[in-house]
């Protein structure tokens, strides 16, 4: 319509265009077109919508006043959760055409709303859980308690992990309960996470694993029916907070009491700089020492040490003497050396990939770190000396650490600890013979059938018709031996097979690709490299 006067048009099915149309000659126009036109078919452009600079930079204001002025992380922005609320509120808006006056307040609910529907969601999402672990037979149970520090309050924090056949490995939270029994014994314990798991269809059974720390309670409590294995970042940060802050461990001496002064000097300044709102004047925050936090000691002496030179002008006389007790020569060997264990830590805490297999490798590289070499002050001779003691002596390394490394193609040859490649192969290949044991009564009616089957065959030859004496006496012709791999084979298969994969690639994409060579082994790892080589990270 044209100063509304209707138009009369024709359009090209093929290529879209327009021509006018007139009484007088009818099609005509367009016939002429059909003759000469060559677009016969549209695709869809692969190329994703370009977005114009002008729209970017006002996203990028909007997301800057969002964190200042609602005071929030600038983490947030970054989250799956923002992604799916800004993805659903821009989906929202391609309903409504430019001319429409809608207030966003119309569209985002209140928080009243969102804190009744919180309710709904977990329920929700509760029910999905529980379904997936109907299905589950072998699992990672994840557990941890603690007391808050006000209240007095004890809860315990429970966790399941697992790998799924497609080679995915999944970490849920089961939840954080209020630990409502008197005591905390053994016993109680056990009690206590075997009435939590059952509420989900879950129960611990002789091949499921438990992750907990190393006390004395929680060594009782998963005993028995369970696997436990230890929290490897839990022994390794023991020995590390026992080195800077016990004068005696098993009763005996930790001897290492320079370092210890060193440590209680540093200790106190932070501690002074902290609660006299002087830390405006350095240019890094001061980090107190915390006996929770995971190498907590390195990250308050390499905060103190990237500052120290800025001291001097926020301390008083009293703390500049406790400032010109530290050494800061030996504050930076201890840093640096420090600096190794902060490596492990984080490698041992992946959450998104399997970290078993690397506390046997971490731990042995751990140790050869702490070998005493000349160069080393006295003072850090003595802080080696104490942690490969203590390292060797309490960390402990079990069966499933073995197992899985072997079971990591750029570790099975066992370069970083040969002495233990031995072990390990043993191990697996006693593994491989029991589930082959248990799958030969499933299969053996299956096998009488193949056997009956040669037999059959060999019965059925056809003999020689032949009048030479000689040929008459020639071997006759047997079927090929149908060969069935033993276990021993596909451990020796896997031995011999030629091929690694770096630090960056996931190790069960490994396991996926030759899961077809190696069935039986591609199952034991989905078993082993389900356990977490950590309890929690606080």
């Amino acid at each position: 319509v044209i100063n509304n006067v209707k138009q009369d048009m024709v359009c090209c099915d093929k290529c879209k265009q327009l021509f006018v149309y007139r009484s007088k000659d009818g099609t005509a126009t367009l016939a002429k077109h059909n003759r000469s036109c060559e677009i016969t078919e549209y695709y869809s452009s692969s190329k994703s919508h370009g977005i114009s600079k002008k729209f970017k930079e006002k996203v990028k204001l909007a997301c800057t006043e969002f964190v200042a002025l609602d005071s929030r992380a600038f983490e947030l922005v970054s989250g799956d959760g923002f992604f799916k609320m800004a993805q659903s509120v821009f989906d929202a808006g391609k309903y409504f055409n430019a001319s429409s006056n809608i207030d966003v307040k119309e569209l985002i609910p209140s928080p009243i709303t969102i804190s009744r529907n919180i309710d709904n969601l977990y329920e929700i999402k509760n029910n999905q859980l529980k379904n997936i672990c109907t299905s589950l037979k072998s699992f990672c149970i994840i557990c941890d308690f603690w007391t808050e520090q006000y209240t007095g309050l004890s809860y315990c924090g429970l966790a399941l992990r697992f790998i799924t056949t497609d080679y995915k490995l999944h970490n849920f939270i089961l939840g954080c309960i209020l630990y409502d029994v008197e005591t905390q014994s053994a016993t109680n314990i056990r009690m206590f996470i075997d009435a939590q798991l059952l509420s989900y269809g879950l129960s611990l059974k002789n091949k499921i694993f438990v992750v907990s720390d190393n006390e004395n309670k929680m060594r009782a409590a998963f005993k028995e029916k369970c696997i436990r294995i230890g929290c490897s970042i839990h022994y390794l940060n023991k020995q590390l907070e026992h080195s800077f802050t016990s004068s005696e461990i098993d009763k005996k001496p930790v001897r290492c009491d320079k370092i210890q002064d060193l440590f209680e000097n540093v200790k106190k300044i932070v501690t002074h700089v902290r609660r006299s709102h002087r830390q405006v004047k350095l240019k890094q925050k001061l980090q107190l020492y915390s006996d929770t936090r995971f190498n907590g000691a390195f990250y308050m002496l390499n905060v103190f040490l990237n500052v120290y030179d800025d001291l001097n002008g926020v301390l008083n006389s009293v703390h500049m003497d406790y400032l010109s007790n530290v050494d800061k020569e030996l504050l930076e060997e201890i840093c640096g050396f420090l600096k190794t264990f902060d490596e492990a830590i984080n490698q041992l805490s992946e959450e998104e990939r399997p970290t078993i297999y690397k506390v046997l490798p971490i731990r042995q590289a751990l140790l050869n770190h702490c070998q005493v070499t000349h160069k080393n002050s006295s003072e850090l001779k003595e802080l080696k000396s104490f942690l490969v003691d203590r390292i060797k002596m309490v960390w402990v390394l079990q069966d499933q650490h073995f197992m899985s490394t072997l079971l990591h193609p750029s570790l099975k040859h066992f370069h970083i600890a040969p002495n233990k490649q031995k072990k390990a192969f043993d191990l697996v290949k006693q593994e491989l013979l029991e589930r082959a044991w248990i799958s030969d009564g499933a299969t053996d009616t299956a096998s009488k059938a193949i056997t009956t089957a040669i037999s059959n065959k060999r019965r059925t030859t056809p003999t020689v018709n032949s009048n030479d004496l000689l040929t008459r006496c020639f071997d006759k012709p047997q079927p090929k031996p149908i060969s069935t791999p033993t276990p021993v084979t596909e451990l020796d298969n896997y031995m011999a097979l030629d091929e690694i994969i770096d630090e960056t690639e996931d190790v069960l994409l490994f396991w996926k690709r030759h899961a077809q060579s190696f069935p039986t082994l591609s199952i034991i790892v989905r078993d082993l490299f389900s356990i977490s080589s950590f309890k929690h990270h606080r």
